[in-house]
């Protein structure tokens, strides 16, 4: 992994600060799915926890010097303060192949609707359900209401080939944005007597789409051509040049 702040090799003071906003995106051939959703992301994020732009022209600079002669990569693009932007490049990354078995857990994150740096819980949660032989933790309101996964949105299958997507806090992610544009979505309340009535469900983020096969031991349908419709359709969305 490499890291550049301002288009520099990181110094020390610039990586130790829990404070801030970021977005994670697949880099494939030098392009980006949704990309200008992520700069939306980062410009609102900025000027909430900072009160000031961030101009989508200076993170396309950044992450292309950073992404010097490497076509194919993580990036996470970071802001700890209002000046500082940070760029990461790592290996590509690509979604778990086998459906996963989820978890609930009582917790939402604060400030959902920020991908920001204060994600322990989140984490923790998801490292203690693993250890209990499941994929990822489910997280839930306190009346039981679901909301997203640790790192990823959840959507529901509609018999008729629909998205519902939970509206218990969560962070509106831009792979979900994708998959909203491309398949006919609603959002509601779900809460865990309602996910039998579905007719699959799935996890998405910027890795790409992988499905759920049970939510607290309880077998979910498999998707089947419908989650393939879903797949299908977001892997047509164009990849814009950084």
């Amino acid at each position: 992994m490499r890291i550049e702040t301002n288009g520099h090799p990181s110094a020390a003071p610039d990586l130790f600060s829990t404070y801030g906003h970021f977005t994670a995106m697949q880099v494939r051939d030098g392009g980006v799915q949704g990309l200008e959703h992520h700069l939306v992301r980062l410009d609102a994020a900025h000027r909430e926890l900072f009160d000031r732009p961030l101009p989508g022209d200076r993170v396309r600079d950044l992450i292309r010097h950073a992404l010097t002669g490497t076509a194919d990569a993580s990036v996470r693009v970071m802001a700890r303060d209002a000046e500082r932007v940070l760029v990461s490049v790592d290996e590509p990354h690509r979604p778990p192949t086998a459906p996963q078995r989820m978890r609930s857990v009582p917790y939402l994150r604060p400030f959902a609707h920020l991908k920001h740096l204060g994600g322990f819980a989140q984490l923790e949660w998801a490292r203690r359900v693993r250890l209990d032989g499941y994929d990822d933790a489910l997280l839930t309101a306190p009346d039981g209401a679901v909301a997203e996964s640790s790192i990823a949105n959840i959507g529901f299958l509609t018999p008729d080939g629909g998205v519902v997507w939970p509206d218990a806090p969560h962070l509106h992610g831009t792979a979900m944005r994708l998959v909203e544009a491309t398949t006919p979505s609603v959002r509601r309340r779900i809460l865990p007597a309602d996910v039998a009535a579905f007719a699959g469900a799935f996890l998405v983020n910027s890795i790409g789409v992988v499905a759920v096969g049970s939510i607290d031991d309880a077998p979910l349908p498999d998707g089947g051509a419908l989650l393939a419709g879903v797949v299908d359709r977001l892997a047509a969305v164009p990849w814009e040049r950084i």
